[in-house]
């Protein structure tokens, strides 16, 4: 009976199996996928940072509109967050990430809205440095915050640019990372020595380090001090000893030294005076070539000069000045100086504003290396009679001629310094106002490199190119209607009268920046 039972259960359920009907086959539907089609292009390549990265693709999907697909690219790498650069199915966007020795991954992810399916491709970007010898530009557009960005071309890069090659790599620190740099820049100093490479920012608010061909943020404030700096920080300006490697900053009127041997990044103790007396720095430079070059400095606490000492931890006080001189470089009287660069023959120029009232003067005194001598003032020229002096937005020093120069805000003044005491000041240039606005700061070109095009009546393009360094003025201006900030460049066709090119056409012209509150040389080498 047991085995009737097992049977009749065997047929029942052969009989039940038999009759149901198999519908697998159709209750799976081939889901077709997405393409993501490159073509011949490869799916690594190398671009320069800030250049543009163009892919174009062929992607679709059987039986789906176009419009039903949507595109993300980012990008993501070493120590570097992922960024999304693009929604478009075609990739046309600057590659503004730091070059690096491993390569970036593109990701392409494809999404069908209609399925929430998505399809990925990546191709390996490998990033180069593109940033090199220029001029940094810094400039605001709100009034608060400050970018960077650097112009490459003939007047101020190597001699292989042309006029054709000008590349101008705008808002450069705030594509890199993302952010401005807080307040307005006051100074900044590329340095390249040895084992350090290194671009300091000041702001009126903060300190920046960062690499200058990269520019990606590295330490700020009190993290580039062996000793943190109390209470608040006020960066005024800051000097490069070139020869000897040696940086010097002036926070709060006391300057700290880096040496960069060894790649240091970090600022010593603030130096110190021979009297041990307190001091509060104005204006500092470095004066002299190569290793004659030594740095100076004006302390505003006891209106005399100073100078760093060779080992560059502390000032030197000058030795009591002969009687009857023209000035008195431990006592200068009651002036603020407000300028200071280097004249012919490595003579220290700087301007004073007397404390009170509207007299201005130049100083001019001779430098030697640790000199301490007691005949140094050997100019003093005044200034008070000049067009303009009281409005001057900039002045600039000719290291291999007499001249002498500044700007008001619609024109520029050239003085030959001579034996007078009383000079006299001569117009040379007068500002676009409606094509260019106000003239906001003037300097001359001190860089290496740099080519400039002058005016030639036995060249058949009626013009040649001569070297620029010390013979090129370089001013920036500022349209108020617009907000729009311009640099030019203005060739010194003649020595000692400091004639100026007359042919405006053939000036350098770099557009399109907001308000400009520092230009500063980029340095490649050492």
């Amino acid at each position: 009976m047991k085995k009737l039972s097992i049977f009749f259960l065997l047929f029942i359920t052969i009989v039940a199996t038999s009759c149901y009907d198999d519908k697998s086959s159709t209750d799976f539907e081939v889901v077709k996928p997405i393409v993501i089609d490159f073509g011949d292009a490869s799916t690594s390549v190398n671009v320069f940072q800030f250049d543009t990265l163009k892919i174009s693709p062929i992607i679709y999907k059987n039986g789906v509109k176009d419009e039903n697909l949507t595109y993300e690219w980012k990008i993501q790498g070493d120590k570097y967050p992922e960024t999304v650069l693009s929604h478009k199915m075609t990739f046309s966007e600057p590659i503004s990430v730091v070059p690096n020795s491993k390569a970036y991954n593109l990701i392409l992810t494809v999404t069908d809205k209609t399925t929430g399916i998505q399809e990925f491709a990546r191709i390996s970007v490998s990033v180069q440095a593109s940033l090199g010898t220029g001029l940094f530009v810094a400039d605001t557009r709100d009034g608060q915050t400050s970018d960077i960005s650097l112009i490459m071309s003939m007047n101020f890069s190597t001699r292989n640019f042309t006029d054709k090659d000008t590349r101008i790599f705008r808002n450069v620190y705030s594509s890199v990372n993302q952010h401005n740099l807080n307040g307005l820049v006051k100074d900044m100093q590329s340095f390249v020595k040895s084992d350090s490479r290194t671009l300091t920012i000041l702001t009126d608010k903060d300190i920046y380090r960062v690499d200058p061909f990269e520019f990606a943020d590295w330490e700020m404030n009190n993290d580039l001090f062996f000793v943190p700096i109390d209470g608040d920080l006020h960066p005024k300006n800051m000097m490069v000893w070139d020869y000897w490697g040696v940086e010097f900053l002036n926070v709060n009127g006391k300057v700290y030294p880096r040496n960069s041997s060894w790649g240091n990044l970090y600022y010593n103790f603030y130096m110190y005076t021979p009297d041990l007396a307190d001091y509060d720095i104005s204006q500092m430079v470095v004066c002299g070539t190569y290793y004659y070059a030594a740095p100076y400095a004006f302390d505003e606490n006891k209106n005399r000069f100073l100078q760093v000492n060779s080992r560059y931890d502390g000032f030197l006080q000058f030795r009591e000045q002969n009687p009857g001189l023209l000035f008195d470089v431990n006592n200068v009287g009651a002036y603020d100086a407000i300028y200071m660069g280097e004249g012919e023959n490595a003579q220290l120029m700087t301007v004073f504003k007397a404390e009170k009232g509207n007299d201005y003067w130049l100083a001019a005194m001779q430098t030697k290396e640790e000199d301490t001598g007691s005949n140094l003032p050997k100019g003093r020229y005044v200034l008070t009679n000049c067009p303009g002096i009281n409005e001057a937005v900039g002045f600039a020093a000719s290291p291999i001629s007499t001249d002498f120069y500044y700007a008001t805000k619609d024109q520029i003044y050239t003085i030959a310094l001579g034996d007078s005491q009383n000079v006299t000041a001569e117009s040379r240039y007068t500002v676009d106002r409606e094509r260019d606005g106000e003239i906001t700061s003037l300097t001359m070109w001190r860089g290496e490199y740099g080519r400039m095009n002058v005016s030639s009546e036995t060249s058949s393009t009626g013009m040649t190119t001569q070297n620029a360094q010390y013979r090129m003025l370089i001013i920036t201006t500022y349209k108020e209607s617009t907000g729009e900030g311009k640099v030019l460049t203005i060739p010194i066709v003649k020595l000692t009268s400091g004639t100026l090119e007359p042919n405006r056409e053939i000036h350098g012209r770099y557009e399109g920046f907001g308000r400009i509150t520092k230009v500063a040389y980029n340095k490649v080498g050492n």
